[in-house]
């Protein structure tokens, strides 16, 4: 084994005949030191895989190489074996507490510290590989990241009699919320979906829908003919059954008619700010990917409603709602729409920074335990 092993001790006929043993029947690249500043330096400058250190010594002890080395060195990228003729459990466990990852007696045979020695070498290297997959991994989830910022659109539309803004907050580095536009001659149509599970799994099936709902969508279409062929698509392309949630609304220009179509996704909140009152628009309909095979005929419905000027459009994703506060009350029941009254009369522009702002106090974390996604409009009439 190619490993470089420090050997600090003060005793000279002890350690050289450590050095030995290790050199010479156990092939190591073997350094001294005698004393624990020595010992700090040659850490430093040798760059050992293990050591193996006395505690009483002068100048420097083998405690307060440890003080210093933990700063520098986990237990994990640097072991050390504290090896002592001390027989004190006090002073052992405090060996241990300074982060000495074991104990072997200054009365040992050669079969236990070559058992030690390989046993915590292996351990490193096991951690060294693991520590390389990890950042390869980190690397491809950078990636992964950059490339689901590009499903998301660029910016938000600008349509007649409108005014829109969005959020969107992945739980981790890559999410499974999806919301796109997609602009018509005569209106616009808004679709969200939240893909069940998260990370690269829940990404792709996100991309599955960008790219489906690209190569499909015609505004001409009806809206439950888009949801049927988006199902398709989840349940051909889905595994282990994962699936969609999602909701399509289209906005006729000029009309204050909207149409909209749900899969088993939150309902479309209107809040008529004029009248301070909350109006859940909702259809039937499974969410993409489940039980495609057994829906017959038209699977989704689509339902019609008529606007009036200041009202708001709320297509959100569950994370939202489902925030928990301490005693795991969910945002939907204890604080959702008093922060949308709260926040009524406030600039669109306004509202992504006072939501956030709001589910960090509520459930008094800076992380969130799910995708966090908005698209919000209000019309002017």
């Amino acid at each position: 084994m190619n490993a470089r092993i420090l050997v600090v001790e003060d005793n000279n006929s002890i350690r050289k005949g450590i050095v030995r043993i290790l050199s010479q029947k156990g092939g190591f690249d073997v350094e001294e030191a005698q004393d624990g500043a020595i010992g700090v330096e040659k850490i430093r400058s040798f760059k050992p895989h293990l050591v193996l250190l006395d505690v009483v010594m002068p100048v420097m002890d083998g405690f307060e190489v440890l003080q210093i080395v933990r700063k520098e060195f986990s237990s994990m990228e640097l072991p050390i074996i504290l090896v002592t003729a001390m027989q004190d459990s006090e002073d052992i466990v405090k060996g241990f507490e300074l982060g000495a990852n074991d104990y072997l007696p200054k009365a040992f045979n050669q079969a236990e510290l070559f058992a030690r020695v390989y046993n915590f070498l292996q351990m490193r290297d096991y951690h060294l590989q693991l520590k390389e997959r990890n950042l390869i991994m980190e690397r491809d989830l950078d990636i992964s990241r950059l490339i689901q910022e590009k499903l998301l659109p660029e910016k938000n539309p600008s349509i007649p009699g409108f005014q829109i803004q969005s959020l969107y907050v992945p739980m981790d580095k890559i999410g499974g919320d999806y919301y796109d536009f997609f602009p018509g001659k005569d209106s616009l149509d808004i679709f969200i979906a939240d893909v069940s599970g998260h990370g690269v799994p829940g990404a792709f099936i996100a991309s599955v829908l960008k790219m489906t709902s690209h190569y499909l969508h015609d505004s001409e279409g009806s809206l439950n003919n888009l949801m049927t062929r988006m199902d398709r698509a989840v349940f051909e392309r889905g595994a282990l059954g994962m699936f969609a949630t999602a909701f399509l609304v289209r906005i006729f220009f000029g009309e204050g008619k909207i149409q909209y179509c749900n899969a088993g996704h939150c309902p479309l909140l209107i809040h008529r700010r004029s009248t301070s009152e909350f109006i859940e628009l909702v259809t039937p309909g499974a969410p993409l990917g489940i039980n495609f095979d057994l829906k017959k005929g038209v699977a989704f419905k689509v339902g019609e409603f008529h606007l009036k000027p200041q009202d708001r459009l709320i297509l959100y994703t569950d994370g939202i709602i489902e925030t928990t506060n301490k005693n795991f009350e969910p945002f939907e029941e204890f604080g959702w729409k008093a922060f949308l009254n709260e926040v009524s009369k406030d600039p669109l522009q306004s509202l992504s920074k006072s939501l956030i702002t709001k589910l960090k106090s509520y459930s008094e974390k800076e992380l969130f335990e799910d995708d966090l996604t908005w698209v919000i409009l209000d019309y002017e009439g």
